[in-house]
Parts: C-alpha cells; structure tokens; sequence
C-alpha cells in the first residue's frame, strides 16, 4: 500500500470518527462548536490556497470541489434537525442514519478512486493521460477532495448557525406551546 493510500485511509477514518461523534446523534450546537469547525474549515481552506500551484486547471479542480461540498452539504442539511428544547432551551442537532449514509458514500467514493489509481493500472493511465491533457496537477486533485469536505463541513457549519439564530428570534413561552411531546421544536 502506497504513503497516499495510507494517508487517504487515515483522513477517510479521521473524518469518520469525527462525523460519527460529533454529528450522528444528538449533539448540543453553540458558539464553541460552531467557532471549532469554522476555524478547523479557514484553516484548510487556506492550507489549500497555500500550498497549491495557482494554475487554471488546479483552480478549477478546487472550484469543482466546492461546488460540489455545497451540493452534498445541502443533502446532509436536508436530514439534519436543528431544534431548541423547550425543557432547557438549549440548541440541538440530530442527525441520523441517512446523515451518515450521506458521508459513508463520500468517503467510500474518495477511497475507491485512490485504491483504482493504485491498484487498477488501466485506470490509473487514462486518469494520468487526462491529468496531462488537462495540465491538472496531483495538486490540484488534492485541493478537490479538501475543499469538497471542508465546504461540506463549513455549509453544515452555517446553515446550523442560521437555523440556531432563527430559533432564537422565538420566544420561550412559543417555543413551549409549538413543542411536540418530547419537548423539541424545530427549524428547517
């Protein structure tokens, strides 16, 4: 197994382990969550930006990476809840099996495509004869998968925040006549 496969597996568990503990399930969204992920997403982005040739072809390979977080970051949103209990009035998220579904999928993707260009030799050179066509550099391939997981990241990030903020703009008393039995309401 190459370094890059190894690296890849590494990233692919970390950012499993990371989505099954802080994401899957119920979880309390706040200040400090939101400040952790939004600073961990700044940073990559700029890690990104940093280390990465500014060619046109590396630049379009990010801006498709972000493109295409935001598209999986809408699905991940569209079956996450975020609710305030009327009990202690504290924000929540809560996510569940089609969440994770979403990511397993992602991840799985970015794996298979690294063990083709490793283990597929067929794959590998028309991947690498497209890589040369296009001027694309391994760069470039790079910032894709980062920028699309870190939008990912980032778009649940904000879109959490703007549904907290919505729930907050609802009074107390509102929040305890619109709660279902066990005592949630929700926005989005």
């Amino acid at each position: 197994m190459s370094d890059a496969m190894q690296e890849a597996l590494l990233v692919s568990g970390a950012l499993l382990a990371i989505v099954l503990l802080t994401q899957v399930g119920k979880h309390r969204f706040g200040w400090i969550k939101w400040g952790i992920s939004m600073a961990f997403v700044g940073y990559l982005y700029w890690d990104t930006y940093d280390r990465t040739a500014f060619t046109t072809p590396n630049v379009t390979a990010g801006a498709l990476g972000i493109a295409a977080g935001t598209v999986i970051g809408i699905l991940l949103m569209r079956v996450m809840r975020v609710y305030r209990h009327a009990g202690n009035q504290r924000i929540y998220t809560k996510a569940g099996w089609a969440y994770l579904g979403i990511w397993l999928a992602v991840l799985l993707a970015r794996t298979a495509f690294l063990f083709a260009l490793e283990n597929w030799d067929a794959f590998a050179e028309r991947f690498g004869r497209w890589m040369l066509e296009q001027r694309l550099d391994s760069d470039g391939i790079a910032a894709f998968f980062v920028l699309m997981a870190m939008t990912m990241v980032g778009y649940r990030t904000m879109v959490c925040l703007v549904r907290w903020r919505r729930l907050e703009r609802t009074p107390a008393a509102t929040v305890r006549d619109r709660a279902d039995a066990r005592g949630k309401v929700t926005v989005g």
